[in-house]
């Protein structure tokens, strides 16, 4: 099963719920509606996933490490923008978001593989939208971060962005997953690989 909840920023953070465990995929939720729909599910949080490091994505990390007292995994290339506002955009809003406790910060690479009860979580990374962005594949599931959306594709105007890069990264993910894969983004509504190679100006057939 996958939840997913919604911040003021329209941005999407997914709960990959497995029997009693959780995942948290992008905790820019409010604190509380990720501690209610844990609590009344009754589950345990094993870790947080980072799609990317922007501060919509991040906004409720600190509270969620220190409520479920778990670990935060982004891709290497994205660990600096956990301590840093300017990086993370944070410095633009109200609230200047660094990671508290460095010690919770965990790194992952390509192809990284993270071991749940009954399915694995791949990593995949695709930069562009930052140099660290990464996607999770889950069952029949992608969730996507930034990188694309039902109609369009992430900036690459902030830190670390760069559009050739992206438009690879695209390209990747639209011929390496089979068409009936279903496309989790960081905004917007779900949408499927075959949708996109067919609406998506940026596929390479």
């Amino acid at each position: 099963m996958v939840k997913a909840l919604y911040n003021e920023f329209a941005e999407n953070t997914y709960i990959i719920k497995e029997k009693k465990e959780a995942v948290i995929i992008d905790p820019g939720a409010n604190i509380d509606e990720i501690k209610d729909f844990i609590s009344e599910s009754g589950l345990t949080v094993k870790f947080i996933l980072l799609t990317h490091g922007h501060f919509d994505h991040i906004f409720s990390i600190n509270e969620v490490i220190e409520e479920f007292q778990c670990d935060v995994y982004c891709h290497e290339l994205e660990r600096d923008f956990m301590f840093d506002p300017n990086l993370n955009l944070s410095s633009i809003t109200y609230k200047r978001i660094t990671v508290q406790d460095k010690s919770r910060v965990k790194t992952f690479k390509d192809g990284d593989v993270f071991k749940l009860q009954f399915a694995d979580i791949t990593v995949v990374h695709n930069p562009g939208h930052t140099r660290g962005s990464s996607s999770f594949a889950y069952k029949k599931v992608l969730f996507v971060g930034d990188t694309l959306f039902s109609d369009g594709v992430g900036r690459t105007d902030l830190p670390t962005g760069n559009q050739t890069v992206l438009e690879s990264s695209i390209n990747k993910l639209l011929h390496m997953f089979s068409d009936n894969t279903l496309l989790y983004p960081g905004h917007g509504s779900n949408t499927t690989v075959l949708t996109l190679k067919n609406t998506n100006p940026y596929y390479i057939k």
